[in-house]
């Protein structure tokens, strides 16, 4: 058990922080995570923010369990359990909760989800954290400490994330991990209907000083760390911020020895400047997520995805490939102008962006949304609950299309964006199409770490693969190695990700068939 103290004395207070374990969906990258050698995607960014917060003079020592990598100690000596999770955490922050107040442990409880649904969670905990925690949480600490806390801290104005502290590692293995994650910024100027996100951080965008997060940056290269994911809700909220950094990161990236790589969320609207997307690349961004969502633009009127509407979708997406960057496209089915030809649609685009990985998302409502507010209204919802779970699952009733044919629908387009053979196509036509590479990182020395996780794919797709899926990764990489050698590392990540949503296709959709 590793434990970090905070504080002098010989009398500490203990504080078990514990992270809630993911449901095995698409999102949770746990089959490429085991194909790495790694447990889980990332860590808990909140829970080791919040050892950083302590303040001094406070003694307390923390306890962390992250459930994804270690086994939850429901006995664990302590004097506080501190839970934190997202609404897809619901079920199991429910049970942590339950069960330590039933073995007379006082739980703190915080994060996105007891802050966007306070009014379902007040029942739950000791003590009740809504909103940002980076003035409440030291307060706390030392009203705690003194037998004086309230039940209740509610922080109703936005924090200014240069108060915010860089977290403090000390606990995790980095190892566990395929990412270490660094949030930059808080906040998305857009206002799309189905999204929490402004609900609990807001529609002006805050960052952190560049200063703080190259802080972060080179504390998780000095973990060990070989990517780091920028959590932001949108990484190009503040598009001169997203600049500068870009350079920051480039001038140290290129003079490391083992320079890192880089992946985040952002709107399509960086297709939109070429100067940025080689700086993405000249940085090592090897993956962006984009919230596409859909083809059809009466859909994304709806709701109110205007800026997806400025340029043609197609040609930004090309654009961001050509730089040799993975667009993993963010797609939803389910608005009001959906009906059976989105899926024929959709199909299409993927194939002719020959964009190798995609998510398709069930569209639903989270609580407190426009969306929820205009469906609600329309008595189109089911029951008043939403799990956080945005696949094959939707408590909205569609317009156009039955529940059943929408699932339908769903689960067979999936089946055909992730066919071996369809796969393989697009991840060949991405790898042709690529245009800029990169001449800063030349000088990148051998990894035996990257080695060990080449040899361990190799080993997997030779002895324990499914004969569809090994007969893709061999003949992707010779096809691979004929074209451009350059690009096998690339390939290797393609095929490494495809192995969990292979895996997803062929064991959670078939029990929605």
């Amino acid at each position: 058990m590793k434990i970090r103290r905070y504080g002098s004395g010989n009398s500490f207070k203990r504080i078990y922080l514990v992270a809630p374990r993911h449901p095995e969906n698409f999102w949770s990258m746990q089959g490429t995570a085991a194909l790495l050698g790694a447990r889980t995607l990332m860590p808990n960014a909140a829970l080791p923010t919040l050892m950083a917060l302590t303040p001094p003079g406070i003694n307390v020592e923390y306890v962390l369990c992250d459930e994804n990598v270690s086994d939850l100690d429901w006995n664990m000596p302590c004097d506080l359990v501190v839970i934190t999770g997202s609404t897809l955490h619901k079920k199991r922050i429910h049970e942590l909760c339950d069960g330590f107040r039933k073995n007379g442990v006082k739980v703190a409880l915080g994060g996105a989800y007891a802050s966007i649904n306070h009014d379902q969670c007040s029942h739950l905990a000791d003590y009740h954290f809504i909103g940002e925690a980076e003035y409440t949480w030291p307060v706390f600490l030392q009203q705690w400490t003194k037998e004086c806390a309230r039940p209740v801290y509610h922080q109703k104005t936005y924090v200014d994330l240069k108060d915010s502290p860089a977290p403090d590692w000390s606990l995790i293995d980095v190892n566990d991990y395929i990412n270490i994650n660094v949030q930059t910024s808080r906040g998305c100027p857009n206002h799309c209907e189905f999204c929490d996100v402004i609900q609990y951080v807001g529609k002006k965008p805050r960052t952190k000083s560049v200063e703080q997060v190259m802080l972060e940056v080179r504390n998780a290269h000095a973990l060990g760390a070989r990517t780091v994911f920028f959590s932001d809700d949108n990484f190009l909220a503040n598009k001169v911020f997203t600049e500068t950094l870009l350079g920051a990161i480039i001038e140290w990236n290129k003079v490391q020895t083992r320079p890192l790589s880089f992946s985040t969320q952002i709107t399509v609207e960086i297709a939109d400047d070429e100067k940025l997307l080689q700086m993405c690349a000249d940085a090592r961004f090897s993956v962006l997520f984009l919230g596409v969502e859909t083809v059809r633009r009466e859909s994304l009127e709806e709701v109110k995805k205007f800026h997806n509407l400025k340029f043609d979708i197609f040609e930004r997406v090309n654009r961001i490939s050509r730089y040799g960057i993975m667009p993993f496209l963010g797609m939803i089915v389910g608005f009001d102008h959906d009906d059976e030809s989105v899926f024929a649609e959709i199909e299409d685009f993927i194939t002719r962006t020959s964009s190798p990985i995609a998510g398709i998302s069930l569209l639903n409502a989270p609580r407190n949304t426009p969306l929820y507010k205009r469906l609600e209204k329309e008595n189109r919802l089911i029951g008043d609950d939403f799990s956080g779970e945005w696949q094959l699952n939707t408590n909205i009733i569609p317009k156009h299309l039955s529940r059943e044919a929408l699932l339908k629908h769903y689960c067979e387009l999936f089946k055909k964006i992730y066919d071996p053979e369809r796969f393989h196509a697009r991840l060949l036509g991405w790898l042709r199409q690529m245009e800029y590479h990169s001449d800063l990182y030349s000088h990148k020395k051998f990894d035996p770490k990257q080695f060990s996780q080449g040899v361990r794919m190799i080993r997997y797709f030779l002895f324990r693969a499914k004969p569809p899926e090994r007969k893709i990764f061999f003949k992707t990489l010779i096809e691979t190695g004929k074209t451009n050698p350059r690009l096998l590392r690339r390939a290797f990540s393609f095929l490494a990700q495809y192995h969990h949503f292979y895996d997803f296709v062929h064991t959670k959709l078939p029990e929605r068939i």
